[in-house]
């Protein structure tokens, strides 16, 4: 028996991919000459990260929760808290986000600093003036870019991901690893723009109970539609082992990342999901420059 051509909607599905088009988002464009891409994307984050919360950080003492190994004194009143979430012991919350990030784009020879959210926004100046100061990041343009809406990918249903960033799959042994077939590549990518959509429905709400609800919706509706939504027809991905070390408590070892690219068929209603990794990536450490990708329309 073969597949339907038209499936019901999803309740709820369009009313979150329309929260997700609101939500105010803003870009700078730098030119590729800007950055070295061998000298690596965490550079940047982390010194954003290390200036946010040494010069935004709302506690009332002379260091910084960062620099005292606490979390977030005033969460919800921190705008540090709001650029760059932590969690001692390890990453941000799991509904959490960055919020100001950057980018490489090699088929654009483009660097982005992308601000999600209004307090990002009201911050990519400060952002933009942290990188020419401490890295010499010059040549800024101001994409014509209000809202996510203005972010999303249209007009495909065929697409070719590139891996720009080693994507982080996970911890252990890797020196037996196989390259992962289609199902194992189509799996991780829809596991992504599941956790992705949880960061990013919280990221829409400032009340707690709204952020906890709506991402509640945002993972019901990717266990009924990302299945079927998203398929991988090729994979050239080869997996790598790499050394990494932990800034919490400096134990190092040994991460399984991804490098190559895969080929994808996606129903329309799934790009705005596709979306979400594309913006800020997707596999582990994704907040830190890790998992980058880029999607060409093939179609």
């Amino acid at each position: 028996m073969g597949r339907p051509e038209h499936r019901p909607e999803v309740r709820g599905a369009r009313d979150l991919t329309n929260l997700w088009r609101e939500l105010p988002a803003a870009v700078l464009a730098y030119p590729a000459s800007a950055w070295s891409p061998e000298r690596g994307l965490a550079t940047l984050s982390d010194t954003l990260r290390a200036r946010a919360w040494r010069e935004h950080c709302a506690a009332a003492t002379v260091q910084s929760c960062a620099e005292r190994g606490r979390n977030c004194e005033r969460p919800g009143h921190c705008r540090a808290d709001a650029l760059f979430p932590m969690n001692i012991g390890g990453g941000a919350p799991s509904w959490r986000q960055a919020t100001l990030f950057v980018q490489w784009r090699p088929a654009l020879d483009q660097w982005r600093l992308t601000a999600l959210g209004a307090q990002a926004g009201d911050s990519l100046g400060w952002a933009a003036r942290c990188l020419r100061e401490r890295h010499g990041l010059e040549g800024a343009v101001s994409l014509p870019v209000s809202t996510l809406a203005d972010l999303e990918l249209t007009g495909a249903t065929r697409w070719r991901l590139t891996f720009v960033t080693p994507w982080l799959v996970g911890k252990g042994q890797t020196e037996t690893a196989a390259p992962p077939d289609n199902e194992t590549v189509a799996h991780e990518l829809r596991k992504a723009m599941r956790l992705r959509a949880h960061k990013l429905t919280a990221l829409c709400f400032d009340d707690a109970r709204a952020q906890r609800l709506a991402s509640h919706l945002a993972h019901h509706v990717a266990e009924a539609r990302l299945p079927d939504g998203l398929r991988v027809e090729q994979a050239q991905v080869e997996p790598h082992p790499l050394a990494l070390a932990s800034r919490g408590n400096g134990a190092s070892f040994v991460a399984l990342t991804w490098s190559g690219q895969a080929m994808l068929r996606v129903e329309p209603d799934i790009l705005p999901w596709l979306s979400l990794i594309a913006l800020s990536g997707g596999g582990e450490n994704a907040d830190k420059g890790f998992g980058g990708i880029e999607l060409t329309p093939l179609d």
